[in-house]
Formats: structure tokens, C-alpha cells, sequence
């Protein structure tokens, strides 16, 4: 059903996926597949753990307690993350399938040129998800290669602490959006569903409520009622499964999720201390080390923003959906009726914010919130960064200590 590009690009993903263990194996393979990626999961898995382990260990750069506890709380959180990957991708791996499989029959429920067209644009999306995220992480890794001065066995070290579970985070949360853009689409097939039902029902041009020919025209409305109650009847129980998949979506991510976000805002609010104290005393030498802390503050926000944008188109649909179902023309209590129940589950859903686990709202209006946290977090920092210059600000000259 789905076109060769969106095929294409899509088994391109979930092999990147597969061999940095953070996607299952493919349903067709047997056993001694299913446990040579399993065992091969573990080994990388191991691989992870053992580099950000020995990095907390054996760091020894001279910092304020609290700016280090924060510069090594994204190692506990990349151990944390990257386990939970690769427990879907071995242990849970049929809970996975299970709801993709049922995003991909709600397509095949489309017409088949419907079901064309999103498979393309789906394609389409994931080619520019795809890319990007590779170009990025392999610039990460050439700036990695330069700031180190080509010195391999560093180099090495790392990028398997650093960009290794970085690329295998990135590619989870690729997982997410991907899949939240496929109900997306289909969300946005419903609202033009709705408003090619509603161009059919609305009133020819000339015709007013005292027209002689209103009430053949009404008449005619009411017979096409019963049609229109179907349309939006089916139209409902799409939705009704869209939203149960997208709640299925968010049962599996959302503890990763909210893993995530609190890593991602914990290196974000380092990372911005670090330039800040950058520019405070700039070392144009290290410059190569300041672009690789803005390719840092990059990834972390944009994974933030990444997974608020796709829940947000979402809620605009059904808000959309929400607006278009009250412009309705309604011609009988049935079809009434229909629309009603409709707007009282969209209601209902829009009333409802998605939460990661309870605690976090997965949509843009959070974003103030998040801003807020950070510059608490970055302005507490260099408090304590003046702080610490104030009680040790002393000057040294040949003749003593001479407080200042």
C-alpha cells in the first residue's frame, strides 16, 4: 500500500535503529535473528553503560560541586534512556509492533489513493528526519575528531560516551515523532473529510429561508441527513482510534519522555552556563570546544522541541475538527445529535492535555514553563559563580594576599 520512497526511507530508519539497538527486530526473521540483535542490544547496551560509568569516575575537572553534579547528571540519564531503549527494543518489542501494526490497518481502512498519499508524505518527512539528524550527529563527530587534534584513541573514547548514546536517544524520540506524524495525517485527513461534507451540505447561492424553493431544498437535506450522520459516525470512529493509539503511543514513550526531558534540560541549562562563562573570559583558541557546546544546545533543545511540535499539531487538528463540526448546517434531530456526540468527545479530548507520565504536558504551551526552570537554573549558576569570585577574590602580589 505505501509507495517505495516512504518503504525506502522508512527500512533505511528502522535499520539505523535496529543496529544501534534501539528498534526491534523485523517480524518476518527467526529465531537465531531475533537472538543474534538481542545479544547484540546487550553488547552495546554494556558498551554504553561501561563508558558513561568510567567517565563520571574518572572526571576531575576543577568546578563548583553543584555546576558539576549538573555537568554529570546527563551520564546517569544516557544510562537510564538507553537502557529503557533497548528493553522495547528485546523485551517489549511485540507491544510495539502491535501498535504500529494498528496505526498502518487505520490507513489501509483509507481509500487506496488516500492511503497513497499519506504513505508519501509520511516518506517525505521521514527522508528530512532522517537526514538531518545524521548530518548533525556526524558533524557532532567531526567537531569531536578536530577539538581532540585527530588524536584517534581519544576521539574514540569520546564519542562512544558522548555521541554514541546521543544518536541512540535521537533516533527514539525519531521513533515518537514519526509515528505521532501518522496520526497526524490522518487527523488531517478527517478535517478534510469534514470539510468536503460540509461544502456538500451547504445551501446553493440565492437561496434564503422565505425562498419558495427552500423547502425542496430542505427536504433534500433531510434525505441526505441519514448519509451525513453515517460520514460523520465513520469520521468519529476514526478519531476514536486515532486518539486511542496516540494514548497506546504515550503509554511506550512516556516515561521516556519524561526521562528525556528532564536529561535534556539539565545538559541545556550546563551547556549555556559553559558559553556563558565562555564569553565572560574568551579563550579564542578553544574556539572549536564552543561550537561543539552550541552543537550541544542544539540537539537538546531541539529534542525538547521536537517532541512539544508533534503532539501540538495534533491538538490543532482537533481543534479544527472542533470548529468545523460547529459550522455544520444541522436539518434533523439525528444528525443533530451525531454532531453533538462528536463535539463532546473533542471536547473532552482537548480538556485533557497529554502528559508524559503525569507530569509533563507534551504541547507548546509548556514551553513558557521550561524557559522559566532554565533561567532559574542558568542565572542560580552564575550566582554561584560570582559568589565564589567574591569570597576567593583576592589578588596575589609579591608581598602577600591583599583582599579585594
Amino acid at each position: 500500500m505505501s509507495s517505495s520512497i516512504s518503504n525506502r526511507w522508512g527500512n533505511l530508519l528502522l535499520t539505523i535503529s535496529r543496529c544501534l539497538a534501539v528498534a526491534p527486530t523485523a517480524r518476518q526473521e527467526g529465531r537465531f535473528a531475533r537472538w543474534i540483535h538481542c545479544f547484540w542490544c546487550l553488547v552495546l547496551l554494556g558498551y554504553v553503560w561501561t563508558g558513561c560509568i568510567w567517565k563520571c569516575i574518572v572526571f576531575d575537572a576543577e568546578m563548583p560541586t553543584i555546576e558539576k553534579l549538573l555537568y554529570l547528571m546527563e551520564f546517569p540519564g544516557n544510562i537510564t534512556i538507553t537502557g529503557f531503549l533497548v528493553y522495547h527494543a528485546v523485551l517489549n518489542c511485540p507491544y510495539a509492533r502491535d501498535v504500529e501494526t494498528q496505526i498502518h490497518l487505520l490507513i489501509g481502512r483509507q481509500d487506496f489513493g488516500v492511503a497513497q498519499r499519506l504513505y508519501q508524505k509520511h516518506g517525505k518527512r521521514t527522508r528530512h528526519l532522517l537526514v538531518q539528524t545524521i548530518v548533525f550527529h556526524g558533524a557532532c563527530i567531526v567537531v569531536d575528531i578536530v577539538n581532540y587534534d585527530f588524536n584517534w584513541w581519544t576521539t574514540w573514547s569520546s564519542n562512544s560516551v558522548y555521541n554514541l548514546p546521543a544518536l541512540m536517544i535521537s533516533l527514539g524520540v525519531l521513533q515518537y515523532a514519526l509515528a505521532v506524524h501518522l496520526l497526524w495525517l490522518l487527523k488531517s485527513h478527517l478535517c478534510h473529510c469534514l470539510e468536503q461534507l460540509q461544502k456538500r451540505r451547504r445551501l446553493p447561492q440565492g437561496i434564503v429561508n422565505l425562498d419558495a424553493r427552500y423547502d425542496r431544498f430542505f427536504a433534500s437535506l433531510v434525505d441526505a441527513g441519514g448519509c451525513s450522520s453515517l460520514v460523520l459516525e465513520e469520521l468519529r470512529a476514526t478519531y476514536t482510534s486515532i486518539d486511542r493509539l496516540h494514548r497506546q503511543l504515550l503509554d511506550k514513550f512516556g516515561l521516556f519522555l519524561l526521562l528525556n526531558f528532564g536529561n535534556s534540560l539539565c545538559s541545556f541549562c550546563e551547556e549555556l552556563y559553559m558559553v556563558f562563562n565562555f564569553f565572560e573570559r574568551p579563550q579564542w583558541a578553544a574556539g572549536m570546544l564552543l561550537f561543539y557546546r552550541i552543537l550541544w544546545l542544539v540537539m537538546h533543545g531541539g529534542r525538547i522541541w521536537v517532541i512539544l511540535a508533534v503532539n501540538e499539531q495534533l491538538v490543532e487538528q482537533e481543534c479544527q475538527l472542533f470548529l468545523q463540526l460547529n459550522q455544520m448546517e444541522v436539518c434533523g434531530s439525528h444528525l443533530e445529535r451525531t454532531i453533538n456526540r462528536f463535539l463532546v468527545q473533542l471536547q473532552t479530548s482537548i480538556g485533557q492535555p497529554l502528559l508524559a507520565c503525569g507530569v509533563i504536558d507534551l504541547d507548546t504551551l509548556a514551553m513558557g514553563g521550561f524557559v522559566g526552570v532554565l533561567m532559574a537554573i542558568v542565572i542560580f549558576l552564575i550566582q554561584i559563580g560570582l559568589g565564589n569570585k567574591s569570597l576567593m577574590g583576592v589578588a596575589l602580589n609579591q608581598s602577600g594576599w591583599i583582599y579585594i
